[in-house]
């Protein structure tokens, strides 16, 4: 029997938000070659999620006025707010989700920009590099997600378009 939430919090594009409140649901909507991050530690019911667009920062004259929208920079402060909050490497599940390719931008079947791999391999690489083990991914394909994660257990569910909603 699921726990009815008492608060509802969605996770914009550039943004990341941290909880305990094991009645709050987390929402990132309508992901498409954006990357989502979604991490719990089940024995402290931390739980997180950080919603980034771009891979890299280098691409933009000033970065530095949202950090949180690319993975290269926003990754790391989400991180570091977790390490703070008392996560657990060796507890902690941790999920990507997102780097779809919804449009074709090079001509035939293929893509010049291809920002949704460079996302999911960027989040990869510095979660990896940072010691922290991928349970699991949902990322690439042409359709937009929806994610949903329960604090109540850590639970996350994708919804895609016209889909059931699948668990991850």
């Amino acid at each position: 029997m699921a726990v009815q939430a008492s608060k509802e919090t969605i996770v914009a594009t550039g943004e990341f938000y941290l909880t305990q409140n094991p009645r709050e649901l987390l929402k990132a909507l309508r992901i498409a070659t954006s990357i989502v991050v979604v991490v719990y530690d089940p024995t402290c019911g931390l739980g997180g999620m950080a919603h980034m667009a771009m891979p890299d920062s280098h691409i933009m004259p000033t970065p530095g006025d949202c950090p949180g929208k690319y993975v290269d920079l926003g990754l790391p402060l989400f991180i570091a707010a977790l390490n703070q909050a008392g996560l657990s490497k060796t507890r902690v599940q941790i999920k990507i989700i997102g780097g779809s390719q919804l449009f074709n931008f090079g001509g035939g079947s293929g893509n010049l920009l291809n920002i949704g791999t460079r996302n999911a391999i960027t989040a990869r690489t510095i979660l990896t590099r940072e010691g922290l083990p991928v349970e699991k991914t949902e990322t690439g394909g042409n359709k937009p997600r929806t994610v949903i994660m329960d604090m109540t257990t850590g639970h996350v569910q994708v919804f895609h378009p016209g889909e059931s909603a699948r668990s991850l």
